[in-house]
Formats: structure tokens, C-alpha cells, sequence
């Protein structure tokens, strides 16, 4: 009878442990590292609504982003203040540049990218400088330009 009942203490015990420890284990989030895989779209404005998830990618050079070449680094971005961070230098950007660029494939391509539950959008830097929406480039680039290129660049180093 002591047996029995010392075996019934242990399960109980060994079950309380095991059911302990699984609550205590820390939350994993999800990494979502393959944006070449979602459907999204070049953004519209830089006036962009906030979201939960933002990935940063550097690219080597343009033609990687189209192909299966992984990107150089890659980093996800959950953090509310660097969110908004990111988000209020781009709502700065105009919507339009002055000038046309030609890209060669070797240009090095930094790709932000938005995750919404019905939406993502994402916006280029090639070679540093921020194709806008309306598919051009600034002639004489805004300071929060090349300070939102420096902020997304310390993300993914």
C-alpha cells in the first residue's frame, strides 16, 4: 500500500513539474524571415499606418531581391518606439522626387517591409537613396532621407 501511494505522490509531483515548467517556458515569436514569398505592394505615400511587424533587408545588390539569394542580413522589428521612429521619418519624406535613376543589377538594395493582417507594402533604398512612391528620386534629398537610411542600416548590422 505504501508503494503504490508513494508511486501515485511521485506522478503527481513528476505531472505538477512538467506542467510547471512548459508554463514557464518563454513565449517564442514567430520570425518571419520571407517576405519574397507574400504578396505586397510598393507604398503609396510615406505616410504609412502603424504597424506590428516591420522587416528590414540589405540586399548585395538589386538583382538579389527578385532571385532565391537570401538577403545579406535580415531583421524583424516588433519594438513600438522604433517603429514609430522609422514611421515618423518616413512621414516626413515627400511623396515625389525631382529625378530619374537607372539602376544597374549591382546596386545595393535596403527593402523595408510593413506587415499588416490585410496588407503589406514595403519601400526601397537603392544605393542609399529612397525610391518614393511616385517612383523617383529627390534631386536634393531631405535630411530625413539619409537619417531614416542610418536607422534602418543600424537595425540589420
Amino acid at each position: 500500500m505504501y508503494c503504490l501511494r508513494a508511486a501515485t505522490t511521485f506522478v503527481l509531483k513528476l505531472s505538477l513539474c512538467v506542467v510547471w515548467v512548459a508554463a514557464c517556458k518563454p513565449e517564442s515569436k514567430s520570425t518571419f524571415t520571407d517576405t519574397k514569398a507574400v504578396p505586397k505592394e510598393y507604398a503609396t505615400t510615406f505616410k504609412l499606418r502603424p504597424c506590428e511587424v516591420m522587416i528590414v533587408e540589405d540586399y548585395g545588390k538589386l538583382s538579389d531581391a527578385s532571385d532565391n539569394t537570401p538577403p545579406k542580413a535580415i531583421r524583424e522589428v516588433r519594438d513600438e518606439a522604433t517603429l514609430h521612429q522609422i514611421l515618423t521619418l518616413a512621414a516626413a519624406l515627400p511623396d515625389e522626387g525631382q529625378i530619374m535613376k537607372k539602376m544597374a543589377g549591382d546596386v545595393p538594395l535596403l527593402r523595408t517591409t510593413l506587415m499588416y493582417a490585410d496588407d503589406t507594402i514595403f519601400f526601397d533604398y537603392y544605393n542609399a537613396s529612397v525610391k518614393t512612391p511616385s517612383t523617383s528620386f529627390y534631386a536634393n534629398p531631405p535630411q530625413e532621407e539619409k537619417a531614416l537610411y542610418e536607422l534602418l542600416q543600424s537595425l540589420i548590422k
